[in-house]
């Protein structure tokens, strides 16, 4: 039996091979539509929009931090972009985010590498991507949820990380990711993820 059928193009042109898996164990079936033409998607040559790949990284401790400057939270996750003009859609979901102090604020980062990729313009206060500010009796108790995206264009295929920051800006009191300062049995135990995806240009 012919493991492999080669069509080759005419006048010379390149060729096109099917080859059957090396194990029985691994029979593969094509089935090709029963109307209209189309084209076989591979990783070179995705549509615009396509999403390539698709990675996800969670963190379920809980994080601290008194720093007036952005500092990283744990969560991660890296990426190794297959073309130079893809995008990179990132989403970043925070279970639990907030200041322990009364009254003061939490603010987030989103990071490729060391790079911001959203914040806003300059004026007084601090440039973050976003910011909660709890108004509430207890403050050791608040935990709030807090969600993000944003489309990246990183324009490299080396391995690129994206992370979370926080921080407490010119604000005192302490920010918790997934807990609060309370932590009493009440509390609750949040995660949190970042996930980043592949999208062709």
């Amino acid at each position: 039996m012919t493991a492999k059928i080669k069509l080759n193009a005419a006048s010379g042109g390149g060729s096109f091979s099917l080859q059957a898996p090396s194990s029985s164990a691994n029979n593969r079936v094509m089935t090709l539509p029963d109307s209209a033409d189309g084209t076989i998607l591979t990783t070179t040559n995705p549509k615009s929009g396509n999403i390539i790949q698709v990675v996800q990284s969670t963190y379920t401790g809980v994080f601290s931090t008194s720093s007036a400057t952005m500092v990283d939270t744990g969560l991660s996750v890296s990426i190794t972009p297959t073309s130079s003009s893809s995008k990179i859609l990132v989403t970043v979901s925070l279970g639990s985010f907030a200041n322990s102090g009364k009254f003061k604020r939490a603010m987030m980062n989103i990071v490729r590498d060391s790079t911001n990729i959203l914040i806003g313009d300059a004026r007084t206060g601090t440039e973050c991507t976003a910011v909660v500010a709890p108004r509430a009796s207890d403050d050791n108790y608040v935990q709030i949820p807090l969600a993000f995206t944003v489309l990246d264009t990183p324009s490299t295929t080396s391995a690129t990380t994206y992370k979370a920051q926080a921080s407490r800006g010119s604000d005192t009191g302490t920010v918790y990711l997934n807990g609060n300062a309370g932590a009493d049995s009440s509390s609750g135990n949040a995660a949190s993820t970042i996930v980043v995806m592949e999208v062709a240009a």
